[in-house]
């Protein structure tokens, strides 16, 4: 289960780069608010290297949910349906990511 929330937080940073709409994906918009920007790919960044850590870490399944559940929170769960609904490639990408790593860190 841990190589599973480490592929939903790698699908969720390729999302960051990929368009969300109109062509202007999340990493475009950081000239509006930088801080927030790399917040969110930093909480898609740590689940996706604590999976891929050789030992998993008892805590590591509990932080992987806490950045899921994050980044589920700053979307919301009527924006990530959006993300995954309306969204283009990055949004879909970002939103099923959020949902189903949270589903898996949970699991573990």
């Amino acid at each position: 289960m841990k190589k599973t929330f480490a592929l939903f937080g790698l699908l969720g940073l390729v999302g960051c780069f990929l368009p969300i709409a109109f062509g202007v994906s999340l990493f475009d918009a950081r000239s509006a608010d930088a801080f927030q920007v790399y917040l969110i790919m930093a909480a898609f960044a740590v689940p996706m290297f604590l999976g891929l850590a050789d030992k998993l870490h008892p805590a590591a399944s509990l932080i992987s949910a806490t950045c899921f559940g994050y980044l589920l929170w700053k979307f919301g769960l009527f924006g990530a349906k959006d993300l995954i609904v309306h969204g283009s490639i990055g949004g879909i990408l970002m939103g099923v990511s959020t949902v189903a790593g949270l589903l898996t860190s949970l699991g573990s």
